[in-house]
């Protein structure tokens, strides 16, 4: 099979979204979890960012001039990030994936390191980036649901405002060894972002109250905090975040508190990762 790679339109838009959605939705339902891409306008909006944002690079595969796949690489900081990357489902299981990712890493080799986040039930996923260096550094899980318990007293959880990213981005660099100041300030104007404050500092953040975004705290109890504090500002609606199972203890706090594990996942990389302190939870890509 001849394929072609080529940077990514925004002619691509429309057959990109189908094929995320497709690809996503049937591997997910083949295993009974639920999609990243719950629906075609969805898998739309998120596509259009992808493509047409200055901060992400996207490719396509063309097979006699069809889109046959696409993948995305999240550029905001020096620590590259993958995903998604996605095939059309006559296609897959011939090597486009494969070709995708390679030339998405060939980007993104004089990077620091580039990681991605992987749905660990998708084995002939999981098997392509091992094959290709990807070492499994997280496995996590999503949750999802609404806490019961109500914002704890002696912290104060608000949005995070333009004077806090500095802040924020040394914490991060402290807990996870990594700059993250381009996915802050575009959190900051994209999302709405939080931070939990106790006696004049800033314990914890999260960039946001959603899987698109990373969380830092300095301990599992700020993550508390913040979380409940997150939960008092979304309301009725469901948090979903990405929990690493390491931290035991706030999984079944979560738990208790009537959140439920939807799905296993993992955060893969190649080249420098340092194993973050305190606590932390990774975005889609990392």
């Amino acid at each position: 099979m001849n394929l072609v790679i080529r940077r990514a339109t925004h002619r691509d838009i429309d057959v990109c979204a189908r094929i995320n959605y497709e690809a996503f939705k049937g591997i997910s339902d083949r295993h009974q979890f639920p999609t990243d891409f719950p629906t075609l306008d969805f898998a739309t909006e998120i596509t259009d960012i992808l493509i047409d944002s200055p901060s992400f690079f996207g490719i396509v595969a063309e097979s006699d001039g069809a889109v046959v796949g696409c993948g995305f690489m999240d550029e905001r900081n020096p620590i590259r990030g993958i995903g998604p990357v996605s095939v059309d489902r006559t296609f897959q299981g011939k090597g486009t994936g494969r070709q995708i990712m390679k030339a998405l890493l060939e980007r993104g080799q004089d990077a620091l390191g580039i990681r991605l986040v992987q749905e660990s039930f998708n084995l002939a996923a999981l098997s392509l980036y091992a094959s290709l260096g990807f070492e499994v550094k997280e496995p996590f899980v999503l949750m999802e649901g609404k806490f019961h318990s109500p914002p704890q007293s002696g912290f104060e959880v608000r949005p995070m405002a333009r004077e806090d990213v500095g802040e924020c981005v040394a914490l991060c660099e402290k807990l996870c060894g990594c700059d993250r100041t381009s996915d802050i300030e575009y959190a900051l104007n994209n999302y709405c972002p939080l931070v939990a404050y106790q006696q004049g500092r800033i314990v914890a953040y999260t960039c946001a109250v959603s899987t698109l975004g990373h969380s830092a705290a300095k301990t599992e109890a700020d993550m508390q905090v913040l979380l409940l504090g997150a939960a008092a500002y979304s309301s009725d609606e469901v948090l979903a975040f990405h929990l690493p199972l390491r931290y035991g203890s706030l999984f079944r706090w979560c738990l208790q508190q009537g959140l439920r594990a939807v799905k296993p996942m993992a955060v893969m990389a190649v080249g420098e990762y340092q194993s973050p302190e305190g606590c932390w939870f990774p975005s889609f890509v990392y």
